[in-house]
């Protein structure tokens, strides 16, 4: 879970609602659902978050911060091809623990219309984190790649890192689970591993090397 444990009810009432977010969608969850989650009663609920549409922008603002310090992260080896799969597994990582945003985007956007810039701006930063490690991996010789060619490459594999949870569960026809998350991996690689050099070829490696996110 990516709510941090902290004391006090409205954490509570945070990592409860996340949680039942990523199981079954925020839009299809009442607020009497999250209280008797999180053991209190709806009108202590309301003390706190007298909307659920209040609720949906805490836990994005959670979001937020959580995606932006994986997307910002520095390559610690930017030479190194393990660094990059390990970056990688980072996002995947995040979108499970945070899938409700990927899978319900639209519904919760029509929930808390508040939240659609707050959505852009993220995505405007993350995009442009994601566009730094490319050249990166450019200027270390790991991909081949002009500037129009990462740009295109940002925006399909923000795309696909956007909607393939939600592809998934209509082809599946089941809940996700998180060996899911190896589906998602191997859509972003089939995007990026043409421009990779053959030393680039070593990202994928040491991402399948893992097992996965």
């Amino acid at each position: 879970m990516s709510v941090r444990r902290r004391s006090g009810t409205r954490e509570k009432v945070l990592e409860v609602a996340l949680a039942l977010a990523n199981a079954r969608g925020l839009h299809r969850v009442t607020t009497a659902e999250i209280a008797e989650a999180a053991r209190i009663n709806e009108g202590n609920l309301y003390y706190y978050f007298q909307r659920k549409a209040q609720i949906a922008e805490a836990l994005f603002a959670l979001f937020a911060e959580a995606t932006l310090a994986v997307a910002e992260r520095a390559i610690a080896a930017p030479g190194d091809p393990a660094a990059y799969a390990d970056y990688q597994r980072g996002w995947f990582r995040l979108m499970w623990d945070f899938r409700a945003f990927y899978r319900d985007a639209t519904e919760l956007r029509a929930m808390a219309p508040s939240l659609r810039e707050a959505m852009q701006s993220v995505s405007a930063r993350g995009q442009e984190a994601v566009r730094r490690v490319f050249a990166d991996m450019r200027a270390h010789g790991l991909m081949r790649a002009s500037d129009a060619e990462i740009e295109a490459l940002v925006c399909n594999i923000w795309i696909v890192s956007s909607y393939w949870m939600d592809f998934r569960g209509i082809e599946a026809e089941e809940e996700l689970r998180p060996e899911d998350l190896a589906f998602g991996q191997r859509q972003v690689e089939a995007l990026y591993a043409p421009y990779l050099t053959a030393s680039g070829q070593a990202v994928v490696r040491a991402a399948a090397a893992t097992g996965g996110p």
